[in-house]
């Protein structure tokens, strides 16, 4: 017995040692082939991401350069159209020079902006234009509207008024420089042609179309830096072909003489790019570059290498672990992989298996007892991402409730029992007292008012159909209480083309109407709007009794908890409501809202809503209109 139990431990002994010496000589073989093939493979690999992060840098800064022509040679193209036009220099070189009086000036000014917006259009692609003689005769068009004449002193203090002259009607494109020309200065790029009275003659005068500095920059960044994570270790610098800086507006000291040095290398040396050490921050970087084709100006595309090369860095870094990965497969292959690694592996796929909507979060927590710390993480990670994966889902849906609820609020509040009561109450009385043109007039008004109404109601609206809805609710309210009711509106026609949620100005009128009726006439309703800070603005006051102190507070509570916890509450149909008016504004702007409810201190109550403008909308016209 002895004898057999040490034979079998001999034997387990010598199977143990040939299992070692199979795993040693099955890893060393798999770890000198997969060594070999990263080695190779990072090589080429490290190879091919230098050349398309090289390409890719280089092509961003041949985009931002066409952009850039872009810009200068539609205006280039425009100071063409202006200089040949007759009309043009008829009125500039003739007609303004000999009026003898102010009015014809005047008359003169108009018919001369007049015929330069039939040729630029409405909307002006540049910041201010100047056309000047060499006789000091000025015409501002663009910022400032005026026709003046300039000393000798300040002609000659125009820098570039001599080399436009010089190149006889080509264009002259000036970098970056404070205006000398306009009452207010501003960063600028000029682009100057000499002009003649008659064609083909001697140059009389010259056109300055300025662009200005914040188009260019808007320019860049929306080319260089939209989904860019880097976007202040990233740096684009624009040189004119004399080395004149266009952009940014200014360097640190010795920049801009480094940057000049490295573009003449590039030059002498026939490349796009080079790596090279920045001697004011002691960093290395690389430079692309880029030669624009119409105004030769030099795009420059600077980042540092630890930025540049951190994707090809991250890469093989991704790659050595992979392979790290597969050294230890094949140890854990040779050692009982399916042993130690399957029931636990078995476990995390029943557990992804089984997950669903109803057991996400911490409904659905397994816990493997593997004994290895890879998997144990891996098992803590899928747990952590039911939890995140519940979480982000709850905030879906209750986002899309929110959604579902306000257009479900909105379609229920158009057919509000109470508009349509005052309506048809109007409608019935004017039957009885055979008034058929103002039925006729009322039932029109009420046709469109249900036209607008009843049409989608989530989609934004010009500010000019919303104040023509609410118009017509007013004018049907007037017509029910004549003289007891007075309405006072300032609504600029500037800002008609807003666009706004719908149905949030006639119900705020409602319901100042509907406190305002609760004391004895008169009572008196204002609307107005306008714009300030980027924002636009309504406010609909009466003279009412005002809000009850107790709806005050629960409405100012429920908002509170919307913005705070999220909580959408249930409400009632009476109208589009306040609060409605506010989740559909929430909805629409975001935290970007306004939405101001308040007693006033005399009498009645005032609400002020409002929200970003939006893309196209702003008139220009800052402060309250």
């Amino acid at each position: 017995m002895i004898r057999g139990g040490t034979e079998r431990k001999i034997m387990r002994r010598k199977a143990n040692s040939i299992q070692k010496n199979m795993f040693y000589a099955f890893a060393a073989g798999l770890a000198v082939v997969i060594t070999i093939f990263i080695t190779v493979y990072i090589m080429q690999t490290y190879a091919l991401m230098k050349d398309e992060v090289t390409s890719s840098m280089m092509q961003l800064s041949g985009n931002i350069g066409e952009r850039l022509d872009d810009e200068l040679q539609r205006n280039s193209l425009l100071s063409e159209n202006i200089v040949f036009s007759r009309d043009v220099r008829r009125i500039f070189f003739t007609e303004l020079p000999e009026s003898l009086d102010a009015v014809t000036t005047y008359r003169l000014s108009n018919q001369f902006n007049q015929l330069m917006y039939s040729i630029t259009g409405p909307k002006l692609p540049f910041y201010q234009m100047n056309i000047l003689d060499l006789s000091g005769h000025r015409v501002t068009f663009g910022q400032e509207y005026n026709y003046t004449e300039l000393t000798r002193q300040q002609m000659d203090s125009i820098p570039w008024l001599e080399k436009a002259v010089e190149r006889d009607g080509k264009l002259h494109i000036v970098a970056t420089h404070e205006s000398e020309l306009n009452s207010y200065p501003a960063q600028v790029i000029s682009l100057c042609r000499g002009f003649a009275q008659l064609i083909g003659g001697k140059v009389s005068g010259v056109v300055e179309i300025q662009v200005s500095f914040d188009t260019i920059d808007t320019i860049v960044k929306s080319t260089a830096y939209i989904g860019d994570k880097d976007n202040e270790k990233k740096m684009v610098l624009v040189l004119d072909k004399e080395g004149n800086l266009v952009y940014p507006e200014r360097l640190e000291d010795g920049m801009l003489e480094y940057y000049g040095s490295a573009v003449n290398k590039l030059e002498e040396n026939g490349i796009k790019n080079m790596r090279s050490k920045n001697p004011v921050t002691k960093d290395n970087e690389f430079i692309f570059e880029a030669v624009s084709g119409f105004s030769e100006w030099r795009v420059m595309l600077i980042m540092p290498e630890s930025i540049l090369m951190e994707p090809i860095r991250r890469l093989i870094l991704q790659i050595l672990f992979l392979g790290l990965l597969l050294l230890m497969g094949s140890a854990v292959f040779s050692m009982y992989m399916s042993r130690i690694y399957t029931i636990p592996i078995n476990k995390l796929y029943h557990s992804v298996q089984s997950l669903t909507l109803e057991n996400l979060g911490t409904g659905h927590q397994v816990q493997i007892n593997s004994g290895v710390n890879e998997l144990e993480q891996l098992n803590d990670v899928f747990n952590m991402m039911t939890i995140r994966l519940q979480e982000s889902l709850e905030e879906t849906v209750a986002a899309k409730n929110m959604e579902i609820h306000s257009r479900m609020l909105a379609l229920q509040a158009q057919m509000n029992p109470h508009f349509l009561y005052n309506t048809l109450t109007v409608i019935s009385i004017m039957a009885d007292n055979e008034e058929k043109e103002n039925v006729r007039w009322a039932c029109r008004n009420l046709s469109d008012m249900l036209s607008y109404i009843s049409s989608e109601s989530l989609k934004p609206v010009r500010l000019e159909e919303e104040w023509r809805h609410t118009c017509n609710y007013i004018d049907i309210i007037k017509m029910r209480y004549m003289d007891d009711i007075v309405f006072e509106s300032v609504m600029p026609e500037a800002m008609f083309s807003l666009q706004i949620p719908k149905l949030v100005i006639q119900p705020l009128v409602e319901n100042a109407v509907k406190y305002a009726t609760n004391k004895m006439p008169v009572w008196n309703i204002s609307v107005e709007a306008w714009e300030e800070e980027g924002k636009w603005f309504v406010s609909v006051k009466d003279n009412g009794t005002g809000f009850p102190e107790e709806t005050l507070r629960e409405l100012k509570e429920k908002i509170r908890n919307i913005e705070v916890l999220g909580n959408i509450p249930q409400l009632a149909l009476d109208g589009m409501g306040l609060l409605n008016i506010y989740l559909r504004m929430r909805f629409f702007y975001k935290n970007d809202l306004t939405f101001h409810i308040e007693n006033l201190p005399e009498e009645g109550a005032e609400v002020i809503i409002g929200g970003l403008l939006r893309p196209g909308t702003e008139n220009g016209a800052g402060g309250k209109v």
